[in-house]
């Protein structure tokens, strides 16, 4: 049942728009309700993950984890986490500890290291995965089957653009401290 207090979707004041000119209004309004869907969803995951002793991110590498049987290089983890290279390395520090995670060296020289589920991971992940599916069916209960594909399509639009937009920012700061254009 929702909350008294919550309302949605949230609107931004048309005061403030008369205020300043330049506001889109429904911009605002998107991305304000996408902050508040990100916090209400994580809250959610955060909580549940927490009862396996588990992070949102920790949990999320595990099932990445589970999907290559050859084991994954931590920068390619960091990637697909979208957190960075120190970070990854601490959320596999804390999933090795428990022993849900391995390294494993491969490579030439052994420097470059792999990182696999153990046993005791896929056996976590095994008895997670089902409550979480249900879960996430029954967050997303509310849109139908259109639905949620139109806003899966929308999101990734807004996705695509946003990050091109981070793109050209990384590049034209780069050009303004004097680094090379172009490749």
């Amino acid at each position: 049942m929702a909350r008294r207090n919550l309302h949605a979707p949230v609107r931004a004041s048309s005061a403030l728009q008369r205020e300043f000119p330049q506001m889109d209004r429904r911009a605002t309004e998107v991305l304000i309700n996408l902050i508040r869907t990100d916090s209400l969803v994580t809250t959610a995951l955060t909580r549940r993950f927490r009862r396996y002793g588990l992070s949102l991110s920790g949990f999320n590498a595990l099932v990445i984890l589970r999907q290559a049987s050859d084991g994954v290089n931590p920068h390619e983890i960091a990637d697909r986490l979208l957190v960075t290279r120190a970070a990854v390395t601490a959320i596999l520090d804390a999933l090795e500890a428990k022993g849900l995670v391995r390294r494993d060296r491969s490579g030439a020289d052994g420097r470059m290291s792999l990182i696999a589920i153990t046993a005791a991971g896929k056996k976590l992940l095994d008895g997670l995965l089902p409550e979480h599916f249900a879960a996430e069916r029954a967050m997303a209960s509310v849109l139908g089957a259109n639905e949620k594909e139109l806003l899966i399509s929308l999101l990734g639009r807004l996705q695509l653009h946003l990050a091109a937009r981070a793109e050209d920012v990384t590049i034209a700061a780069g050009r303004a401290q004097g680094a090379p254009h172009g490749n």
